[in-house]
């Protein structure tokens, strides 16, 4: 496998030096550098993708026993390690330099089967397999592999349809990963106390082998009333994010509230309430995925209500960060900037704290690309003159996307983007 000069070129940039293996040849650093996901593990089962990129070679070879193919011409590529059978594969690399030298290097990942995945109950009210009918109705699922520590793309891990068996009665099938108001016309005068096994059907992708979804079994339970009463009040819960995710290492602000309630008390483990009614949850020492907070609600009837909120943990290395300049930055949105505004400006990745603060991650090189899809390179994270030139030929409303390369003490991060349209001064 040969890739060109300028793939290379375009791809100059350094990850992390703790997951980069000692050169065979006599040298203090790697040239090459070759990144997963987030960390140096790869699985069965899946294509796991990865990039490689050589410093200052004209050319490179990539060589390795599992199943390696081509993305694009950028370096990104796919490794297949169902052939795999120890615990590890290395990838080689054969980089000629300018000077026509050969170098080889070596990048050594650990391999990992992933177990079967499961199916999971998406509700409001619970994860519990015990649904009233009402819950039924709404039923969503998604699927969760235990000992996989990254997010699963839902695009590979979706279900594709699910199966509903109860006994003496006939199948009934579900397109979708949602109950349809066809299926649950055959299921709404279900009794009480029945049982039902739901067979989750995934969506497979080619190159994939993943093992079947455990079947999951639900049972039908009596209504509550809470549940029937639109006004019951229900806790929300959310991060700044938008989501019921809290991380190990920060301390999460939480937003809570009981619409509808004449008060309510909330309690977890790691959860603290500061002044002005701001919640943070700090949970550093919560081992499990899964974490639970529990209400004291009080209606308008001065009735008490006991009820729990589902939050996901994990770990910090894959809380939401994002890329800023001078301090600016946003998310999913288009972020405006003055030409004058970029002139000198320094380029970052930040990762919001429990003060608001900002933890920062060195950047070591950027990639700037224009509308035309021309690109600026740089070689720090600062916008050079020569680079503000460029942007200052721009048009009004024009939009750049920032691209940041840079080393964390423990593994490279996966960054979307930072879109930046520049807008007139006045």
């Amino acid at each position: 496998m040969f890739v060109s000069n300028h793939a290379v070129m375009k791809q100059t940039f350094f990850f992390l030096a703790l997951f980069i293996t000692q050169l065979l040849v006599a040298q203090d650093n790697n040239i090459s550098v070759i990144s997963v996901e987030k960390a140096n593990i790869v699985y069965r089962g899946i294509q796991n993708p990865i990039k490689i990129a050589v410093s200052g070679a004209k050319s490179y070879k990539v060589t390795t026993l599992a199943g390696l193919t081509k993305k694009d011409s950028l370096g990104n590529y796919y490794l297949n390690v169902n052939g795999v059978q120890g615990k590890t594969v290395k990838i080689n690399i054969e980089a000629t330099l300018e000077n026509s030298s050969v170098i080889n290097e070596f990048k050594e990942f650990k391999v990992r089967d992933i177990s079967n995945p499961r199916a999971n109950i998406i509700s409001q009210y619970s994860t519990t397999t015990q649904l009233t009918l009402s819950q039924l109705k709404k039923l969503k699922l998604n699927i969760i592999i235990d000992n996989y520590i990254f997010p699963l793309d839902t695009t590979f891990f979706r279900i594709h349809s699910f199966d509903i068996y109860i006994e003496g009665q006939e199948k009934i099938s579900v397109k979708g990963n949602e109950m349809t108001e066809k299926a649950f016309s055959a299921l709404k005068n279900t009794r009480i106390g029945t049982e039902m096994v739901i067979h989750v059907i995934q969506h497979v992708p080619e190159g994939y082998r993943l093992r079947p979804v455990t079947p999951l079994t639900l049972k039908i339970i009596e209504e509550k009333k809470e549940y029937m009463n639109p006004n019951i009040p229900t806790p929300k819960v959310s991060t700044k994010y938008g989501n019921t995710i809290v991380y190990r290492g920060i301390k999460d602000t939480l937003e809570i509230s009981v619409p509808n309630a004449k008060s309510f008390k909330v309690k977890g483990k790691g959860l603290k309430m500061l002044p002005d009614s701001i919640y943070v949850m700090d949970a550093s020492k919560i081992k499990k995925d899964k974490t639970y907070l529990e209400f004291e609600i009080v209606n308008q009837n001065d009735s008490i209500i006991h009820t729990k909120q589902l939050l996901y943990v994990k770990d910090r290395d894959t809380a939401p960060k994002k890329i800023t300049v001078n301090g600016k930055g946003c998310g999913n949105c288009i972020l405006k900037m003055t030409l004058q505004e970029l002139k000198d400006a320094v380029i970052d990745i930040v990762e919001d704290d429990e003060q608001n603060s900002l933890t920062k991650y060195q950047v070591l090189a950027c990639n700037i690309k224009l509308p035309d899809g021309n690109n600026i390179d740089l070689n720090n994270n600062t916008i050079t003159d020569t680079a503000f030139e460029q942007l200052s030929t721009l048009p009004e409303n024009s939009i750049i996307e920032i691209e940041v390369y840079h080393s964390l003490f423990r593994y490279p991060l996966n960054l979307s983007p930072l879109k930046i349209m520049i807008v007139s001064a006045n």
